[in-house]
């Protein structure tokens, strides 16, 4: 992608477009009451908190661009790690189990970034997880389906707003995966 002027022109593959479309999300991250409740029943009865610690992305996964219409901006221009890290920050958070002087620190690795929006369109989402009780954690991944569409325009935007969606769904792995008691030193 080069800026020329003020329009943005997109070279894909040799091939040179007179413009670029970005969709962004229709709106931020909204944490999971579900994932809200999990955390609170496997952290709060025992009077355990935890914080966030590093968040990675494995070198290729990238925000992907879609159907040569540009690339979908999926988390406001965060970085993806960044953007993954916050949203379970802001669970933890209004769970009631968020302590930023917490010794238990979750890290995690985002291994995994698909998105297909010909068909039935899908993300798949990976994440490594581990924390300071637990270095070796566990892995969890989210498939999720949505409404693809003829227009790449269109289908570009539905992929848009299921990623957030695809998020607490990866997040939701985390809280239900057995591991996750020894995650958290329980």
């Amino acid at each position: 992608m080069y800026k020329i002027g003020i329009a943005t022109v997109c070279v894909t593959g040799g091939l040179m477009l007179a413009g670029c479309d970005t969709t962004s999300p229709m709106a931020g991250y909204t944490p999971s009451t579900n994932n809200i409740l999990g955390f609170q029943s496997a952290l709060k009865p025992s009077g355990t908190s935890v914080k966030t610690g590093d968040f990675t992305a494995t070198p290729g996964v990238e925000i992907p661009t879609c159907r040569m219409a540009g690339k979908l901006d999926v988390t406001a221009g965060k970085p993806l790690e960044l953007y993954v890290k916050e949203a379970m920050q802001a669970e933890l958070f209004q769970a009631g189990v968020y302590d930023a002087n917490s010794g238990v620190v979750i890290s995690g690795r985002l291994d995994q970034l698909k998105v297909n929006t010909f068909g039935t369109g899908s993300w798949e989402l990976g994440l490594q997880v581990t924390s300071s009780k637990d270095p070796v954690g566990y892995h969890v991944q989210a498939i999720r389906t949505f409404k693809s569409s003829y227009s790449a325009m269109s289908a570009c935007q539905n992929a848009t707003n299921a990623f957030a969606p695809t998020v607490q769904d990866l997040l939701g792995q985390v809280i239900a995966n057995p591991g996750f008691g020894k995650l958290v030193g329980k």
